[in-house]
């Protein structure tokens, strides 16, 4: 094999591994709502850390004005988590336009919060306090 052909097939064979990599994981939707003080809270970031083993990947998102939000994958621009169970973390979020919100240790870096995702469509809702 000449030098010539080598590096295009290297290339191609780097491109199919990460295709291949990138379509196995399972994504399931997950949507709600966040309540801070019971009040929607918009600037929140709700982030999944899955608990089980094999599944590295974090699910992010951030809170809208009417406290909605839905996890990413990160990585690709899919919606979604994998199936599996997940310690949640709650955590006001830098923005630009306002103060960031305040959320109780409880729901962020000592969180207490858990969730499962189930495949399909998952809609996990959460109520967490400032203090």
């Amino acid at each position: 094999m000449t030098k010539s052909t080598v590096l295009p097939l290297t290339f191609l064979l780097a491109c199919v591994f990460i295709a291949g990599c990138n379509s196995g994981v399972e994504l399931a939707t997950v949507t709600g709502t966040v309540s801070l003080d019971g009040q929607p809270a918009e600037g929140l970031e709700i982030e999944f850390a899955p608990t089980n083993p094999g599944v590295t990947a974090v699910g992010l998102g951030f809170t809208q004005a009417d406290g909605s939000y839905s996890l990413h994958y990160p990585g690709d621009d899919n919606a979604g988590a994998p199936p599996g169970d997940y310690v949640v973390r709650i955590r006001g979020a830098e923005r630009d336009d306002a103060p960031m919100l305040k959320v109780a240790n409880i729901y962020n870096t000592k969180s207490e919060l858990t969730a499962t995702v189930e495949r399909g469509a998952n809609t996990i809702d959460f109520e967490v306090t400032s203090k």
